[in-house]
């Protein structure tokens, strides 16, 4: 474990919520961290932070004039904008070895925005009143840890319990981020839905036997993230085998690719030269939410779409997944996102594709099982 007493940015705004972020920089320091107060602030600059809202928008070269006649939206987007620029700069000069905030719906928009601009593994915390909510445009594809501080404002008893912990947890993750060396193996991505796990285990248990670490990646928009760790270097193989979340972007399935990701599938490894073994693993379906919209029903009962069992309807995965299928058109659509990228490949690629189905869905009747 790491000893040194890390600096841990304390990000908020502070034009409304100074004590409680004051509060919170307190917390880290007792808890063993050095805290760097860093101002998002939207209506006004106060002053006193370590890093405050001019600097930071000097990174986007605004003054603060600009934010603040700005609509709400547009200065979340200013000042998001301009501090993830600087806390990546922070990062890049080894300044930094953790962030927190602690906010509100405003705060949080902002302060996640920020966050995202850090690597896979570097910690982040974020309080926000709305983690019981849909989180999925704060995380985008990183690895933000999303707590209920219960208040967004006001340090009391339950407040001070809450926020104290998160400022240890903080503290703790910091003090532990660097990995010992020993033992470190290569790192092979696999990506993977549960109807096509049996290929995927095989090919696990292959790499294993040959000295490499895996990583299964659960397409239900995590693709991103294996993307982002393919053009950091952490992984330096992939199995293609199931890039359904493709198909889940094209019919804007919950389960897709988050939109505050502004990278695109199925190119890092091609521009890393890293080699990759690529099916249609899944591509013969997309893990759609539970309500179907009828122009997609349209199909199942016209026939353009497979059904289940001839239903004329679609088959239900589970409580939170119904089956979409793609049809015809849809399919060429999908060839062709996968051959235009593969095209461009620098490295070893082998494109496969299975004859006898793309997963579990898509097989005999005499391979499947009753159900």
């Amino acid at each position: 474990m790491n000893n040194k007493k890390p600096n841990i940015v304390c990000m908020g705004i502070l034009d409304i919520k100074g004590d409680e972020i004051k509060f919170l920089a307190e917390e880290v320091e007792r808890a063993g961290g050095n805290p760097i107060i860093f101002e998002i602030s939207l209506g006004h600059e106060v002053g006193w932070a370590d890093i405050g809202l001019s600097e930071i928008l000097a990174e986007s070269a605004l003054k603060k004039e600009d934010v603040f006649k700005a609509s709400r939206s547009d200065a979340i987007s200013l000042v998001g904008t301009a501090g993830a620029l600087k806390i990546k700069k922070l990062y890049d000069e080894n300044k930094i070895d953790g962030v927190i905030s602690w906010a509100g719906s405003v705060g949080t928009s902002t302060a996640t925005m920020v966050m995202r601009a850090l690597p896979i593994g570097f910690p982040k915390i974020m309080l926000s009143t709305l983690a019981s909510g849909d989180v999925s445009s704060w995380l985008g594809n990183k690895d933000i840890y999303i707590v209920n501080p219960i208040s967004e404002k006001g340090v009391n008893k339950v407040t001070r319990k809450l926020i104290g912990n998160a400022a240890a947890a903080i503290v703790g993750m910091a003090r532990y981020r660097e990995i010992q060396n020993m033992d470190v193996k290569p790192l092979v991505a696999l990506t993977a839905y549960g109807t096509t796990t049996p290929t995927v285990i095989k090919c696990e248990k292959y790499m294993h036997e040959r000295g490499w670490d895996s990583i299964i990646i659960h397409q239900v928009g995590t693709g991103a993230t294996m993307e982002d760790l393919i053009d950091s270097g952490e992984i330096t193989a992939v199995y293609e085998i199931t890039p359904g979340e493709i198909s889940n972007n094209m019919y804007g399935s919950i389960y897709g690719i988050s939109k505050e990701w502004t990278g695109d599938r199925l190119t890092a490894a091609s521009r890393k030269g890293i080699p990759q073994v690529v099916c249609p693993g899944g591509l013969d379906q997309s893990a759609y939410q539970v309500t179907v919209p009828e122009k997609y029903l349209e199909g199942f009962r016209n026939g353009t779409r497979v059904s289940y069992k001839n239903s004329k309807a679609p088959y239900v995965h589970n409580s939170a997944v119904t089956i979409m299928v793609p049809d015809k058109d849809e399919t060429e659509e999908l060839a062709l996102y996968v051959i235009s990228r593969l095209n461009k490949t620098t490295g070893p690629t082998a494109l496969i594709v299975p004859m006898r189905g793309w997963s579990a869905y898509d097989q005999s009747a005499e391979n499947a099982s009753v159900d």
